[in-house]
């Protein structure tokens, strides 16, 4: 009976919802934002209102951005007599004025192209990562946000902006409200992607036999030592993003400059690491160097040093976490960035505090699993152990050669 009773309620309450759904709130124009070129003109929201505007956040050292360069010069040209603007906003690092003008010049670029001080415009927009291109039709109101996907090329942006823009010149777009993401969000977002980053997660195999392998020697651990062995390795983690966070802080647009660099060096080393993995030889030699180097560090201040177990798990961490740097260093800097230059002192330090609890939750999370796991995750990682040199060597050169294949993509990129 009292189901019955529940499900006539659900019935009535489903009916007058239905019959009566509740008002649209009306979506709110685009923020508002005040802007000068670099030529020294007003291109502000208030100037601009009645044009359509394609509003593209970038930045000097971003390679997909190049990408989105090379699709907008065609549309450009095709939509110059259309009351259609393309607006490219450049967030830092280095975006000083002159920084901005030399790359417009560098990149002929035709378009208006701006500096945003203090990423002002691109707190605004909550803008987490780059290339991010928003249009806004004549009244002011967002129509269309575009995010870059993985393996776009120049002929995807013209298609996509291409129809994107006709509709807002005939008016058959329809406004939406921007999603906003606040300081702590794009910190939280990078610490995801600095864990996950497919530069680093090849290296979790490694991780997991050598975990394991301290279980099946002597004593098993208890859970507790195995979230702690977690928490050491993700120091390593925290401490290398740490000291990049302070090396960009301290020099700003100069860490910059090699960003666009890390791509192909780093897809090199991977794809000679994926293939050394792959030949029948043991490279013990290539340590021996560090090894003399602690001898004589050792040596000179007395006495007998051994690394113990909670030395390589932090070297591990440490290891982890620079070799996916190469991935995350763009979207890393731009959240450092905006907690010291957007945010406030306290959203900035929550921000913080939020990154480095998730990649130590993370790398805990995975530990403790393993050691649940026991014993058959290492008889099964044995067993599979041949198969799992190849799959972690496949995985290294995939990675180094989609990094390579960005970078080409982004500097040798053409319209369609």
């Amino acid at each position: 009976m009292a189901s019955r009773a529940l499900l006539f309620v659900f019935v009535l309450f489903a009916g007058t919802f239905l019959a009566y759904p509740p008002a649209a709130k009306a979506v709110d124009p685009a923020p508002a934002w005040n802007l000068t070129d670099v030529d020294g003109n007003n291109v502000s929201s208030a100037a601009l209102l009645g044009q359509i505007v394609v509003l593209e956040f970038s930045g000097t050292w971003c390679l997909p951005c190049k990408i989105v360069e090379a699709g907008f010069k065609d549309l450009h040209t095709e939509y110059a007599g259309e009351a259609v603007v393309f607006l490219g906003v450049f967030i830092s690092p280095q975006n000083s004025l002159a920084d901005v003008a030399g790359y417009r010049d560098s990149r002929s670029i035709p378009w208006a192209v701006a500096a945003d001080d203090n990423d002002t415009v691109a707190s605004l927009y909550s803008i987490a990562e780059i290339p991010r291109i928003l249009i806004i039709d004549r009244q002011g109101f967002l129509v269309f946000d575009w995010t870059a996907f993985p393996g776009f090329n120049s002929c995807d942006v013209q298609t996509i902006f291409r129809t994107q823009i006709d509709r807002a010149i005939q008016g058959d777009s329809t406004p939406i409200s921007l999603t906003t993401l606040s300081i702590p969000v794009l910190l939280i977002v990078a610490a995801f992607l600095s864990f996950f980053s497919p530069c680093s997660f090849p290296v979790l195999p490694a991780f997991m036999a050598y975990f394991l392998k301290l279980d099946s020697q002597g004593t098993k651990a208890t859970t507790g030592a195995a979230a702690g062995r977690g928490f050491l390795a993700s120091l390593g983690i925290v401490t290398v993003y740490g000291i990049i966070a302070l090396a960009v802080l301290a020099a700003g647009a100069a860490a910059a400059a090699f960003i666009p660099f890390i791509n192909p060096v780093m897809g090199v080393v991977l794809i000679t690491f994926g293939i050394l993995a792959l030949l029948p030889f043991q490279y013990h030699w290539m340590t021996r160097p560090f090894i003399a180097l602690k001898n004589r560090i050792v040596g000179a201040v007395g006495g007998k040093w051994e690394p113990g177990v909670g030395t390589k798990l932090f070297a591990f961490g440490a290891g982890y976490g620079a070799a996916g740097f190469a991935c995350v260093a763009p979207p890393f800097i731009g959240a450092v960035l905006a907690a010291s230059a957007i945010g406030s002192t306290g959203l900035a330090a929550i921000g913080l505090l939020l990154y480095v609890a998730i990649v130590v939750l993370l790398m805990v999370g995975v530990t403790v699993a393993l050691h649940i796991a026991g014993d058959r995750a290492l008889k099964k990682i044995r067993v599979w152990s041949a198969a799992m040199k190849y799959i972690s060597a496949a995985a290294l050169i995939i990675a180094g050669a989609y990094l390579l294949y960005l970078f080409v993509l982004a500097y040798f990129a053409t319209g369609c």
